[in-house]
């Protein structure tokens, strides 16, 4: 895959988007970055920049290899960073942002313990339900639920969110459990108003496929209100209004001590708010990643684990 230094000046290349940027970034000549730029092509065999007079870009190859060397980068910064024994003392201010269900159900129970293992450090935490840019904001670091991060920035898998479909014991008894995901038409579905479309759900099945079913749910956040959120769709499963896809992070606990029951457990959600199924740390690409920044990535890691502790001895 290429020289580590060669790797690493075709990604501030494209960081920079151009060859005088990059210079500046890694404090060398830009005939230098550009001999390891056209020796990383002429290894892989295949051109990695759109250049014009105006700009440089990556091409399709060049963007799966910039991906790649971001990982790598930071992979190798934490083995010399580990292997000398000097990681720093995190210290100073940590601007992060976090989603408005996920900072106030999981985060923000976990900080007290992190700010305890670092007293120097001051967390400013920004709970938001839209996508923030972290350059233009100042952000450090940014936990973001996706199924895929956004290009140009280095994203750290923390943990898998699983989606389930469920609703209050009352309101079955009133209504029936659903048998198949054709029945969900005849139910009151509470549906997630910032989607594109949210009265259309879909399902998969481990041997049967997937299914796609038109909701007509009787209460409908509309896109924009402050209550379209995780939170809003737990209360109302909880207060009997309808059947809700919700993540496990927010319902676990409810599921466990059966004020709310999983619908149609053979049927994953796909598609629509379950896209959303990976917690990642999001963060824009330096050559040494801030102590701060990487306290916070291992003490959620820590945290966790394998199994988040939201989904342990939970629903399968």
């Amino acid at each position: 895959m290429g020289r580590l230094e060669d790797l690493q000046a075709f990604a501030r290349v494209v960081d920079a988007r151009g060859f005088s940027g990059a210079v500046r970034l890694l404090g060398t000549t830009k005939s230098a970055v550009s001999k390891q730029v056209v020796r990383l092509e002429d290894q892989l065999g295949t051109r990695l920049l759109h250049r014009t007079t105006r700009s440089v870009s990556p091409t399709a190859e060049g963007r799966a290899v910039y991906d790649h060397a971001l990982r790598l980068l930071d992979e190798s910064l934490a083995l010399e960073t580990e292997l000398a024994g000097r990681r720093e003392e995190p210290r100073g201010v940590l601007r992060m942002s976090v989603s408005t269900a996920f900072g106030n159900l999981v985060f923000t129970a976990l900080l007290a313990e992190f700010c305890a293992r670092h007293p120097q450090l001051d967390v400013v935490l920004g709970l938001n339900d839209r996508y923030v840019d972290l350059a233009e904001e100042g952000f450090d670091v940014v936990l973001r639920l996706t199924a895929q991060p956004a290009e140009g920035l280095v994203a750290r898998r923390l943990a898998r969110i699983r989606f389930v479909l469920c609703a209050s014991p009352a309101y079955l008894q009133a209504h029936g459990m659903p048998q198949t995901v054709a029945d969900l038409a005849e139910h009151r579905c509470l549906r997630f108003g910032y989607l594109q479309s949210p009265d259309r759900w879909r399902f998969r099945h481990a041997a049967l496929g997937e299914a796609e079913v038109q909701t007509r749910g009787r209460l409908h956040f509309e896109s924009g209100l402050t209550a379209n959120s995780s939170e809003s769709l737990r209360v109302a499963a909880l207060a009997g209004m309808g059947l809700a896809v919700l993540p496990t992070y927010a319902v676990g606990a409810d599921l466990r001590a059966g004020r709310l029951q999983a619908v149609l457990p053979d049927w994953q959600p796909v598609g629509g708010l379950a896209d959303a199924d990976t917690l990642y740390a999001v963060y824009l690409p330096n050559r040494h990643l801030a102590p701060k920044v990487r306290a916070l990535i291992d003490f959620m890691l820590e945290q966790l684990g394998d199994v988040p502790p939201w989904d342990r001895d939970g629903p399968a």
